[in-house]
């Protein structure tokens, strides 16, 4: 049996919009669209297709939000989590798995540590006395700084063995400084120098200090008798790392006991050239990330003996300055051991700073790290002092920037302090005349926060003499009591072209890799999101084409939103199914 057309198309609006029929837009208010021979359409009154457009509208955008809410929500969500919290992590996880001392695990890391291709410089300034006369009788001394005198540091890790037992690996670290003629310009190692006979008046003060009598006048008798002169004349390299022997010195400790200088033979880097130190056992990282490079004992053990017993000046914290642990952040505070100034120092975050482009982090040594030890409670200082409780050690103690080395040399009165006295008490700045500049003599280490590799380091070191007056030996009667600046050094390196450029592909790497998956992904997800959402309202859109479409007649009909749909074809068709 066949249906009407009209009829068939009345019961598929009538089941949409309750209004249509009974006057009000029913199948009798149906308006015929007459086509010529081909057939006719059927389309709302006005009345009908308003109620139908608002109708299907409203169901539209209910059934959109449900989509937005069910899909696109969810994937966006998915896209944050993966991008801002997956990613991260799987990065995070890879820069740490390589962060490990092991030729098996990072063989690159390996090569580097037992040999670093960075370029390191020793640039040592040397301090003249230019009126040694009237320093002799009291007047404060006349300082000229001559150099850099530049050396190339090569440093390369011997005797290595590896213990997978606890996670370390030992070793010796051979060092040699090569002098550079042509980094170094005027100066030159036959150049000579004006200073203190260091060993001459570290003899006397240390035998007016700590021999007892009839001990001490013996001792002064040697010096008296082998007729040292208080300033010497010698050679930037003799002064350096060559030396020069000392004859009453072995004198001395034949008659009175004392141990100046191994081999008797005096220079201030004496012993330091061509030589192996340690050995150290440092933490490879395979377990314990946060130590990666952590020493953990020097010359087999695990503190040092300098200092008063079981004291915090004793122990070996943060690794050798070259090795950190990624993912450095502001707050850290960089911890390394120094086995030359016998303790472990330590650097805080200063400001953000960009290396050839590169964003890094500079962090310095506070002036907390030379600390006056009497200065305030709980000083962590205190215990580089070394005085009986019983006694003032108000006379004792060396003042902010500056602490004594003698307990580890042998008890000479050698002090270690910032170059030209930065951030150390006005005394020592005054009675030296030097100027500090903190943009030449500050101590700093800039550092690739996301992965810990050090881009560009200086650490500055002065030495000074501990100068006193001594009775009895007329050249020294009169000095000036003051830490007499000697030399100071800095110990400097920053990446080479070659390193920066392999180091730049690496971290546009890791910057492409977390663009892609933050902002990659989620552009992506929005696309899509954005697709879908387009797509349904156009589907929403055109839910009810016109029954009867025919290719030789155009027309208007009304689609199932109540929509005009314009230029339609439209046919009778007299049996539909």
């Amino acid at each position: 049996m066949t249906k009407s057309p009209k009829k068939e198309y009345f019961s598929v609006v009538r089941d949409i919009s309750p209004n249509i029929g009974n006057g009000h837009g029913g199948e009798d208010d149906l308006v015929k669209i007459h086509n010529g021979t081909n057939g006719t359409a059927y389309q709302h009154p006005p009345f009908c297709r308003i109620m139908c457009k608002d109708t299907l509208k409203k169901k539209g955008l209910k059934q959109t939000a449900t989509v937005i809410a069910l899909v696109v929500a969810p994937l966006l969500c998915l896209a944050v989590t993966l991008g801002w919290i997956i990613a991260p992590c799987i990065i995070r996880y890879e820069i740490l798995k390589k962060a490990v001392i092991s030729p098996e695990v990072n063989p690159d890391l390996y090569s580097a540590w037992i040999h670093p291709p960075i370029p390191v410089y020793l640039k040592i300034y040397l301090f003249n006395i230019t009126n040694t006369n009237e320093f002799k009788n009291g007047m404060k001394p006349e300082l000229q700084e001559i150099g850099p005198f530049i050396f190339r540091e090569n440093r390369t890790k011997v005797s290595i063995h590896h213990e997978d037992s606890d996670d370390t690996i030992t070793y010796g670290e051979h060092i040699s400084y090569h002098f550079e003629k042509d980094l170094s310009g005027d100066a030159k190692l036959k150049d000579k120098v004006t200073l203190i006979n260091v060993p001459f008046a570290a003899a006397a003060i240390k035998i007016h200090q700590d021999l007892p009598w009839p001990m001490d006048d013996i001792g002064k008798m040697i010096l008296i008798n082998y007729k040292e002169p208080l300033f010497i004349e010698k050679t930037v390299e003799e002064v350096l790392f060559k030396g020069w022997k000392v004859p009453f010195l072995e004198r001395l400790e034949k008659d009175v006991g004392i141990t100046l200088m191994p081999n008797n033979t005096f220079g201030l880097f004496i012993g330091q050239n061509d030589t192996t130190q340690g050995p150290y056992t440092i933490s490879r990282g395979t377990t314990n990330k946060s130590s990666f490079g952590a020493v953990l004992k020097y010359k087999n053990q695990t503190e040092l003996d300098f200092w008063p017993k079981s004291s915090s000046c004793n122990k070996i914290m943060g690794t050798d300055g070259t090795l950190f642990p990624p993912f450095v952040q502001k707050g850290t505070v960089l911890r390394l051991f120094n086995a030359e100034l016998c303790r472990s120092l330590y650097l805080t975050y200063n400001k953000d700073t960009y290396f050839e482009g590169i964003e890094a982090y500079r962090f310095t040594a506070p002036p907390g790290v030379l600390k006056d030890p009497l200065e305030g409670k709980n000083n962590e200082n205190r215990c580089f002092c070394i005085y009986d409780e019983n006694e003032d050690a108000s006379g004792k103690c060396l003042k902010q920037g500056a602490m004594d080395l003698g307990p580890c040399r042998e008890g000479a009165p050698i002090a270690m302090s910032t170059p030209h006295f930065l951030d150390a008490n006005p005394e020592y700045i005054d009675n030296s005349g030097l100027v500090p500049d903190r943009s030449k003599h500050e101590t700093f280490l800039e550092i690739e926060p996301t992965t810990g590799l050090i881009l560009k380091a200086s650490k500055k070191i002065q030495i000074n003499l501990m100068l006193k007056r001594v009775k009895g030996i007329s050249s020294m009667s009169k000095v000036p009591e003051m830490l007499l600046p000697l030399v100071w050094a800095d110990e400097c390196a920053s990446l080479d072209q070659d390193n920066l450029e392999k180091f730049k592909s690496a971290l546009f790497y890791l910057w492409l890799v977390g663009f892609l998956a933050k902002w990659g992904l989620l552009g992506t997800t929005f696309v899509f999101s954005l697709f879908l959402v387009t797509r349904n309202l156009r589907c929403k859109g055109k839910s009810f084409t016109p029954l009867f479409v025919s290719n030789n007649k155009k027309c208007s009909a009304i689609d199932g939103n109540g929509y005009k749909l314009n230029n339609y074809s439209v046919t009778e068709t007299n049996d539909v199914s």
